[in-house]
């Protein structure tokens, strides 16, 4: 099973229709279907959790709805109602708080008794003309702030999109550190680096921490690096197949075994769904 995690919907006409015909060709079973938001300059909000509803009724077997909350601003209650309706996750982008700031919290506790998953914009963030009056500021994306949500609720399974560009070593140590937090490899980072950066930012590959034990057997469990990475694309429609040679081609030159390609490739995101044991 290859499960895309990171999809934005758009308003185009049938552009549900068409992102299956391009799922299909790509061989990718299913994906997260992301509610995008349209800010003005006034600060006022327009959520399009309803296009990704309608897109989800449509082609329930290929698509994961995924809402969109403005947190810190919409009210909690929102997460309830959300559930409600059927989204299994939310998306969270250009927010006017630090992600781990005091008012965020009680957001993911009631999004924890639901078990949905929080999909995160980590790194900078696209410029446009509206940001000098909507304040953005992408200093309060940086992944190391999912660390303060993924100690404080553990149960809850978080992922950072684009591996924290270009904060990358944060991103590698709260991936390490935290056992419900995932990355995504979505954007320019797959298409800039080389396999042998990834080994070195993401350092606890097998071969590396025997060399650091001394060539000695540990009597400690660590797991692969790559154990919670998640094939996600956040491309145009005809640039989603090259993103599936792109990962293949990574893991590849990283020689990762099977059972660690499954789940990048959409074992990770199946499980946080319960559409897999």
């Amino acid at each position: 099973m290859i499960i895309d995690c990171h999809v934005h919907m758009l308003t185009a006409k049938d552009y549900a229709d068409h992102l299956v015909d391009t799922m299909d060709e790509a061989g990718i079973d299913m994906c997260c279907l992301l509610a995008m938001r349209q800010q003005d300059m006034w600060g006022s909000q327009s959520g399009y959790n309803n296009y990704v509803m309608d897109a989800y009724h449509k082609y329930p077997n290929r698509f994961i709805p995924f809402a969109s909350v403005d947190l810190g601003v919409d009210p909690i209650n929102m997460i309830d109602n959300l559930q409600l309706e059927g989204f299994r996750g939310i998306k969270i982008t250009r927010t006017k708080y630090n992600y781990n700031d005091d008012i965020m919290m009680p957001y993911y506790e009631r999004a924890a008794r639901y078990d949905m998953v929080f999909l995160f914009h980590t790194g900078t963030v696209v410029r446009t003309e509206q940001d000098r009056y909507l304040d953005i500021d992408s200093s309060r994306l940086r992944p190391i702030y999912l660390d303060r949500i993924a100690r404080a609720f553990p149960e809850l399974k978080l992922i950072g999109a684009h591996l924290g560009n270009p904060w990358y070593e944060e991103a590698a140590m709260t991936l390490f550190w935290n056992p419900n937090v995932y990355f995504d490899l979505s954007g320019t980072t797959l298409k800039r680096k080389s396999p042998e950066w990834f080994r070195d930012v993401l350092w606890w590959f097998p071969d590396t921490m025997k060399k650091l034990a001394g060539n000695k057997d540990t009597h400690y469990q660590m797991s692969h690096p790559f154990d919670r990475i998640c094939f996600g694309t956040d491309v145009p429609l005809d640039e989603i197949k090259g993103c599936v040679d792109e990962y293949t081609k990574l893991m590849d030159a990283l020689k990762l075994p099977a059972e660690i390609r499954e789940r990048v490739m959409g074992t990770n995101v199946a499980r946080m769904f319960g559409l897999m044991k």
